[in-house]
């Protein structure tokens, strides 16, 4: 065994009450809390921009295809189905599904008040998880590709405005124009994203019942609804959709159709990076700060080991493996203190959030496995090589400076 692993160890490690045990325990406690703080920030960042692009992702898909149009709105220009190209995009590798959808305003009433929506009209094969996910009452709609459903989906916020909940009738209006066509929709379901800005103007509604609405035959469609294995590859997406397509299609990322939401979160990303720069210069003043008031301590057994003949480098190794075994400690705890704060938050959502603001409600936790090695790995490899500033100062102490210390 090394003796500068076996001093180290002993000094570190010894179960005696003395000055080295106390300052190596308070430096393991405040490595460890940067550490926690680190972890807990960098995984509230990643979790906060999952649970927001997945929420914008469950609405509108990763990519959508429209036909361009002078004015932006809610709705967007028709066009007919092209069944070839919609098969041809659910072969391809790099995507998940594509779908038609329809974006229809109207205007829904109850027996006291009447409320502006746009109906989001999907198909019988549609994937409604994201809707399963956050549906708070009722059940989802059955369509099929037969026969038109009148049955839809309302969110809480506009499910209260309306007094309605689940297996209420109301009168819908479309509005053309001089043409006013009326519905009259069950409403089998309630969801609460909390994205309330989507929440306020959207509701799902069949395909069928929109094409219906806005002519005489089931092959128009307001766009194509496409998602993608992997979002961080969305670029590379849309350019292999797009010379599928003719000047007329417009082919959109979520980032290009709502760039605001995006922007906000690259904004979080430059407060996290701050806090998690600053705790990493705690943690290595800490390092620096307590292996210095080690060696301090220490001079005399510095000298003593100088004077039997121990090289400068073998009474360094002590201090750098004090060092180690301090980062590990703080390590350790660290994680152990974040990963079971994460869980109980995860679990039990014990901090809340207004999810007016912030679109949920509660403090979302999500770091994946590569994240946390990466946070450790790098952690203990900056902080350890700063080991070696202070202890470049033991090359300087003489066994005569060491004598004279006291």
């Amino acid at each position: 065994m090394k003796l500068g692993y076996y001093i180290a160890k002993r000094l570190s490690l010894s179960k005696q009450h003395s000055f080295t045990k106390t300052i190596t325990t308070l430096a393991i406690a405040a490595i460890s809390l940067s550490v926690c703080v680190v972890i807990l920030a960098f995984g509230i960042l990643l979790g906060f921009k999952k649970e927001i692009r997945e929420k914008v992702q469950g609405y509108a898909g990763d990519i959508n295809i429209t036909r361009y149009q002078l004015a932006k709105g809610s709705e967007t220009n028709n066009f007919n189905i092209d069944t070839s190209f919609l098969k041809q995009l659910n072969t391809e590798p790099y995507l998940i599904s594509a779908y038609p959808f329809i974006n229809k305003a109207g205007i829904i009433k109850s027996d006291s008040t009447l409320e502006g929506i746009v109906l989001k009209g999907f198909p019988g094969d549609y994937d409604f998880s994201f809707y399963q996910k956050h549906l708070k009452r009722g059940k989802l709609p059955v369509y099929t590709d037969s026969i038109d459903s009148y049955d839809i989906l309302l969110s809480e916020y506009t499910a209260t405005i309306m007094g309605v909940d689940t297996g209420a009738r109301l009168n819908l209006y479309f509005i053309d124009n001089s043409d006013v066509r009326q519905r009259r929709p069950k409403v089998v379901g309630i969801f609460n994203t909390g994205l309330q800005e989507f929440d306020k103007q959207f509701g799902v509604a069949h395909l069928r019942m929109l094409q219906r609405v806005i002519g005489q035959d089931y092959t128009i469609a307001g766009g194509y609804e496409i998602k993608v294995k992997n979002f961080g590859k969305v670029d590379e997406a849309i350019a292999s959709i797009t010379p599928f397509l003719d000047y007329n299609y417009a082919v959109q990322s979520i980032k290009e159709l709502y760039p605001t939401i995006f922007q906000w979160l690259d904004l979080v990303d430059t407060n996290v990076i701050v806090i998690i720069a600053l705790m990493l210069i705690v943690a290595i003043i800490n390092i620096i700060t307590v292996l210095l008031i080690l060696i301090i301590e220490r001079i005399p057994m510095i000298g003593l080991l100088k004077s039997m003949g121990s090289p400068t480098r073998q009474v360094m190794s002590i201090f750098n493996w004090q060092g180690m075994f301090i980062l590990l400690g703080g390590l350790l705890l660290g994680n152990g203190i974040a990963l079971g704060a994460a869980f109980l938050q995860n679990t039990y959502k014990l901090i809340s959030l207004p999810a007016d603001t912030y679109y949920m409600d509660a403090v979302p936790f999500y770091l994946p496995i590569q994240y946390l090695l990466l946070i450790n790995i790098g952690a203990l490899a900056a902080c350890y090589l700063c080991t070696y500033i202070p202890v470049r100062m033991i090359s300087k102490i003489t066994p005569a400076q060491s004598i004279r210390f006291r």
